[in-house]
């Protein structure tokens, strides 16, 4: 790793920056439970989030006192040698990873990755964080920069870094880096971050959200030229990948739809910029990253172009979305002969229009659903977590809080557990996201 000086080097940490300036989501991801259907029944809850005064989220005691995650066992070391997958909770983007570390503790005190040992960290559309703690050595399966999907295999269980036997650490952060109880229930806040949260003392079900289809906040046709912020009125935070390229996407997104009724050659250009954006064009509306047909990613502050070969009375989706949390105004011009199809339902969006008087034809959603951060944490912090790990490195996150062993779930094996560890806040939240930065194309 690079001497802290140079990390802290002004212009290496404008990237970095960036992504703790997410803009609020429009759309609240929800997550599956981090393991593939094959291993799912040889998991069972063991610790959960310390909601205070040593109370999980059911006002029950499985838990112990500071502990910022859920931690889910499989068996004890014949579990863990028998590989059980961790998987991704939810689309996302990975921030950060370490391996390598020592995979059999039993002491909670093992060194490497800030106390989580061999982990992986994702950042989701919506600004929230989920760690993967304590994997087993040489498992990690994604890198930096990398766009998964969910369910997508990240590592498997094992027992690195505090930890005092095999389980794995799951936990969700808000963009301000603070822990968060996924579940909901009378002693947490709501709302519930899975998608099916089950029973107490059992697991959340394994079904995957699918992220909401791009909406379009207007219908553009050829001579359209709208200007307007990519963070600004109809934007939404829902989207991190859309194909064509390997880039992926943590600021808010603005989405038109494109038609007209000749076949012709039809170009998108994107000026005006202050900072990186990119354009695309798709011809579904779904955003999964499929059905790309060009992009634009040129660096910084670039104007962006694409053309594309329409068909009459297709429509088409462009996405125009800022790169590392980058937000700028624009100016979107569509430049073809043609006008809107007859038969396509919506206006013709032909009019030059001033997205900063109102660019929004009604369809986009544009609304908050307010629980991005959700709850404040509120719980814990006050115990054990200021003592630093001595073991970890820089650009590792934090561990879990001072603890034993806690209350023990259904099938809880003794002695399994997380162990001290150091919130990652200040500087240190800088480093640990750096890594992010240095996937950028120049």
């Amino acid at each position: 790793m690079p001497p802290l000086s140079a990390l802290l080097h002004p212009r290496r940490l404008l990237a970095p920056l960036a992504l703790l300036a997410l803009s609020t989501a429009a759309w609240g991801q929800d997550y599956a439970f981090p393991t593939s259907a094959e291993d799912y029944p040889e998991f069972y809850p063991t610790a959960y989030k310390d909601n205070g005064g040593t109370t999980d989220w059911n006002c029950g005691d499985i838990t112990y006192t500071g502990h910022g995650g859920t931690d889910l066992g499989v068996g004890s070391w014949a579990g863990m040698d028998a590989g059980r997958d961790v998987t991704a909770g939810a689309d996302g983007v990975v921030v950060a990873t370490h391996d390598g570390e020592f995979d059999r503790c039993t002491t909670a005190d093992c060194p490497g990755g800030g106390g989580y040992g061999n982990y992986v960290q994702l950042l989701h559309p919506d600004g929230k964080s989920t760690y993967y703690g304590h994997l087993r050595q040489w498992t990690v399966a994604v890198a930096v920069g990398d766009a998964v999907s969910c369910g997508q295999k990240l590592g498997e269980v094992g027992s690195s870094g505090h930890s005092t036997g095999p389980h794995l650490h799951f936990e969700v952060r808000n963009s301000a880096g603070r822990s968060e109880d996924p579940f909901d229930g009378p002693c947490s806040a709501p709302p519930t971050y899975w998608v099916s949260q089950g029973d107490y003392a059992a697991l959340p079900g394994l079904a995957c959200e699918g992220a909401p289809a791009c909406a379009p906040s207007a219908d553009l046709t050829c001579g359209a030229s709208i200007t307007t912020r990519s963070d600004g009125a109809g934007s939404t935070s829902a989207h991190a990948a859309y194909g064509c390229t390997t880039w992926a996407y943590t600021g808010a997104e603005q989405v038109y739809r494109v038609a007209t009724d000749r076949d012709e050659p039809l170009t998108l250009r994107l000026s005006g910029l202050s900072a990186d954006l990119d354009l695309y064009v798709l011809d579904r509306p779904d955003c999964d990253g499929s059905g790309c047909l060009g992009a634009s990613d040129g660096p910084d502050s670039s104007d962006e172009a694409v053309t594309i070969e329409a068909r009459a009375g297709a429509a088409y989706t462009v996405v125009i979305d800022g790169f590392e949390g980058a937000a700028s105004d624009f100016v979107l011009t569509v430049d073809c002969a043609g006008g809107w199809p007859a038969g396509l339902d919506g206006g013709d969006g032909s009019d030059s229009t001033d997205g900063t008087d109102g660019t929004s034809d009604g369809s986009g959603d544009g609304a908050s659903d307010g629980a991005t951060d959700g709850a404040a944490d509120g719980s814990g912090d006050g115990s054990g977590e200021g003592a630093a790990d001595g073991g970890g490195e820089a650009g590792s996150p934090a561990a879990d809080t001072a603890g034993g062993d806690g209350a023990l779930g259904a099938r809880k094996q003794p002695g399994v557990g997380c162990g001290p560890g150091a919130p990652l806040t200040g500087i240190g939240a800088l480093i640990g996201i750096f890594a992010a930065a240095r996937r950028r194309r120049r």
